[in-house]
């Protein structure tokens, strides 16, 4: 199939929605959330807030069906998806004039009712200021119903993006565009994914600054260690012991050691020395030059294969917090002594341009920079494999995988020794069974750390991350105390306590207008060490009233005044799913029929089913418990500062 087959048009989101689409049964269902949905209107409000005259979204690849104006989805349903349910949102909620652009029925899905009912639901629900669905949802339809509501809450919780709703709507209609290339009618699609699938990737940026930033060195050989480096590291599912010395452990010992944990080599000068000559597995060296017979070389090839797979058998199991380019982002920051937040610094659309000011801002020896931002990069992913937590997927663990705070040390026999996972504060003899529970260190901090990664869904809000690593590269990775590293957390947590919550009375948000980690960091503090053992933190983004807005008016119970509703005494977080659950029910309903929900959620909302429990849920009661929750936080806060300390790092 040859481009000119394809019929490419370039359409602003209001065009693109007065044709018609369908999902075909093939398509997986909807599944973006949170982290995608908001960076897409994070994405279209900076280009608003920038004052730039558009913003390409990408492709959409479709198939034209019967009618003139229908087409199947091949390509890019998640984004159509999203789309179509921002608009429903964009139309349906807020105050004043409405766009409209008549949208509504323009996405259904093949052969799944359940989901084209749900798009219709959620719209309806919109009109009526309701974003929760009614009726039971199954999994098609459910993911739908939780997109609109990411969206919802997203708004809500972003004053400045509320108030200029009218703007981003109107941007996003006219200004935001999408390229709709349309498949010529008798296209084998079997044939397409194919090629899709096996042909090479479009030019990304961090190819263009890895190439930028290779032509600053000064020979080829220092520009393969570089290369080595930066494709190892960009590996971020793979711990980079594995990723940079893959096949090889003599390569293994001279880098990060006899242990394998902790990188030694301490210069770029001294990686260049270290990497085999003809390249990164000594076992394509040795035999370079040497002529093999055919069985010879399968021989070879299958030991070669048979080694890899047994390496990364355990090695495969874990998935990265972010992705690469962010990352890097992170590595600049810490070269550039970066410590004042901003949400510029971690976007990764500004890639090349932040790597083109960090360059061009050293007036020499530029050469010497890349050099030093190479060593800085491969030391941060050593420290970020062993010091960040990831996501796990064993086969004890549920789809959704656990959290993990691991460091990678050698195990096995000493004439086969094999990569091991150790809980990063362990002792060096401790437990290496990853079905073991994590020490009391460790779980403090992996508790910390996924308290972050929940509140800060976009990576461009991580700056935790930063200020871990910059902690991290200055000291050897063996002195890392985990007080140390709790208290650097929990103080980053209390600066942005601080931020967002003052204490003073007149001058508490309430209702959406209440940051995320003011309900994080509350269920943190009040975990006792033994309920620590069990609570996991996980993605929430929807704040519960305990007393409902819209009370369900089937329940009998006790009515909370509309000054009690919206504050922190009435409000946990909690994801989506369970909100629905939820639903309106009056707070004694929910107490007694969702207690192992209630318990998973948060900690919050558990102490206050158990006050619904014993003494009913009113005013009062909702007054009590905030003032305890803001005391709590100010007590925190305060110990603080009273005692002169400030967390490591600051």
């Amino acid at each position: 199939m040859s481009k000119k087959e394809l019929k490419p048009e370039l359409l602003t989101v209001g065009k693109l929605f007065t044709d018609n689409y369908l999902i075909p049964i093939y398509q997986r269902n909807y599944a973006w959330r949170a982290e995608q949905i908001e960076q897409l209107i994070s994405d279209i409000q900076d280009s608003v807030a920038g004052g730039q005259d558009g913003y390409f979204l990408g492709n959409l690849v479709v198939i034209k069906r019967g009618r003139e104006d229908e087409f199947e989805v091949i390509d890019g349903q998640q984004r159509l998806t999203t789309l179509y349910l921002l608009l429903t949102f964009l139309e349906q909620d807020g105050e004043g004039e409405k766009p409209s652009v008549g949208h509504a029925g323009h996405l259904q899905y093949e052969s799944r009712a359940r989901a084209t009912e749900a798009l219709r639901r959620v719209a309806q629900e919109a009109a009526k200021g309701k974003v929760r669905p009614q009726g039971s949802t199954s999994n098609a339809d459910a993911g739908i119903h939780e997109g609109y509501s990411i969206i919802n809450q997203f708004f809500k919780q972003n004053e400045t993006l509320n108030r200029s709703r009218e703007k981003f709507s109107d941007f996003l209609l006219t200004k935001v565009t999408v390229v709709r290339a349309s498949l010529p009618p008798n296209t084998d699609l079997n044939r397409y994914f194919e090629i899709m699938n096996t042909r090479g990737q479009q030019l990304k940026q961090v190819d263009i600054v890895k190439a930028r930033l290779m032509s600053k060195l000064p020979n080829q050989y220092e520009r393969e260690c570089f290369a080595w480096v930066w494709d190892a590291c960009a590996d971020m599912d793979s711990y980079v012991q594995m990723s940079l010395t893959r096949g090889d452990t003599s390569l293994r010992n001279k880098i990060f050691g006899d242990e394998w944990s902790w990188l030694e080599v301490t210069s770029f000068a001294s990686l260049t020395e270290s990497r085999p000559q003809s390249g990164i597995n000594s076992s394509r060296q040795s035999s370079e030059g040497v002529s093999l017979s055919l069985d010879e070389a399968l021989s070879k090839y299958a030991k070669e294969i048979e080694s890899n797979s047994t390496e990364d058998e355990g090695n495969e199991r874990f998935r990265s917090t972010i992705e690469f380019p962010a990352f890097l982002l992170h590595v600049l920051r810490i070269m550039k002594g970066d410590e004042v937040e901003d949400e510029g610094q971690l976007d990764d659309k500004r890639l090349i341009k932040s790597f083109d000011d960090a360059v061009n801002n050293v007036p020499d020896a530029k050469a010497d920079w890349v050099r030093s931002f190479a060593f800085m990069l491969l030391k941060c992913r050593n420290l970020f494999d062993g010091f960040i937590l990831k996501r796990q997927f064993t086969a004890n663990i549920g789809d959704d995988g656990d959290w993990s705070l691991q460091r990678l040390k050698k195990g096995g026999a000493d004439k086969k020794p094999t990569p091991t996972y150790i809980h990063v504060f362990s002792a060096s003899n401790g437990n290496l069974e990853e079905d073991s529970g994590a020490d009391p260190h460790t779980r403090d901090v992996l508790l910390l750390q996924s308290m972050l990664r929940i509140t800060y869904t976009s990576p461009r809000t991580m700056h935790w991350i930063t200020k871990v690593l910059r902690w991290l590269s200055v000291k050897a990775p063996q002195d890392a105390k985990h007080a140390d590293l709790a208290d650097l957390l929990k103080g980053y947590a209390r600066s942005k306590v601080k931020e967002t919550f003052p204490f003073e009375e007149d001058q508490q948000p309430q209702g959406f207008g209440i940051s995320r980690i003011v309900f994080s960091y509350l269920d943190y503090l009040l975990l006792s060490d033994s309920s620590k053992r069990d609570f996991k933190f996980q993605f929430r983004t929807s704040i519960e009233h305990f007393y409902p807005q819209h009370p369900d008016k089937e329940q009998s119970g006790a009515v909370v005044s509309g000054s009690s509703l919206n504050l922190l005494g009435n409000l946990a977080l909690v994801s989506v799913s369970a909100n629905s659950k939820f639903s309106n029910s009056l707070p004694r309903a929910k107490a007694e029929n969702f207690k192992d929900t209630i318990e998973l959620q948060s900690p919050k909302l558990k102490r206050m089913a158990e006050i619904t429990r014993n003494t009913g849920w009113n005013d009062q009661q909702i007054t009590a418990h905030h003032e305890e929750m803001v005391t709590l936080l100010r007590d925190d806060v305060s110990l603080v500062e009273a005692s002169g300390r400030s967390y490591p790092g600051r």
